[in-house]
């Protein structure tokens, strides 16, 4: 796939260098998701070989055992988080008998602070204003999107490519009021942890 690539960009097509490139990804995504897997895998071996050498550093021992916690919760929830502010989340939901999902915390950690020692939130006006726009303009992108949709069915004059033009500006349209609605998770997140610390 990759030596047509090259064969396209030498004749100078470069458009179907480009699809020819992304199919490529495509096929071997799954091989390329392995790689990366196997060396974090291979890097929580190293830290925990490292981690059992008895003559080292008792402070760097230490810190290889931060890391060994921090590459499995990267492998687990596939975020990262800072270790003072994971463990306070960890703290916190264990001291809410675990009612608030663990995942709400994770959501919310660009909102997560300390402050004096304590978890604490943060919204700024910002984070707001963002919040509003993301929701207002995803369920219109979703709404613009079904009714783009129907359309398809209702206008019966239309060709196969014009059908195809249409169903596909409606799902691009779905698709990205449906990201946009993502975006708000993380403020949802951060009340709902706010209201937990308050209560």
């Amino acid at each position: 796939m990759f030596d047509k690539a090259f064969e396209f960009i030498s004749t100078g097509e470069y458009a179907a260098f480009s699809f020819a490139i992304v199919l490529g990804v495509l096929f071997n995504l799954k091989h390329i998701l392995s790689f990366a897997d196997t060396y974090k895998k291979r890097r929580i071996e190293l830290l925990k070989e490292a981690a059992s050498i008895t003559s080292i550093n008792e402070n760097l021992k230490v810190h290889f055992e931060d890391e060994i916690e921090n590459e499995y919760f990267r492998l687990v929830h596939k975020v990262k988080m800072e270790k003072v502010v994971r463990d306070a989340c960890i703290d916190w939901y264990a001291k809410l008998n675990r009612e608030l999902s663990l995942s709400h915390f994770i959501r919310a950690r660009s909102h997560l602070v300390l402050k004096d020692g304590k978890l604490d939130v943060k919204i700024s006006k910002f984070d707001k204003i963002g919040f509003w726009y993301n929701m207002i303009a995803g369920i219109f992108l979703l709404l613009l999107g079904f009714f783009f949709l129907a359309m398809t069915s209702a206008v019966q004059s239309q060709t196969i490519l014009g059908v195809f033009v249409l169903v596909g500006i409606s799902l691009f349209l779905i698709v990205f009021g449906l990201f946009l609605l993502s975006q708000t998770f993380s403020v949802t997140s951060a009340r709902k942890v706010r209201e937990a610390l308050k209560s």
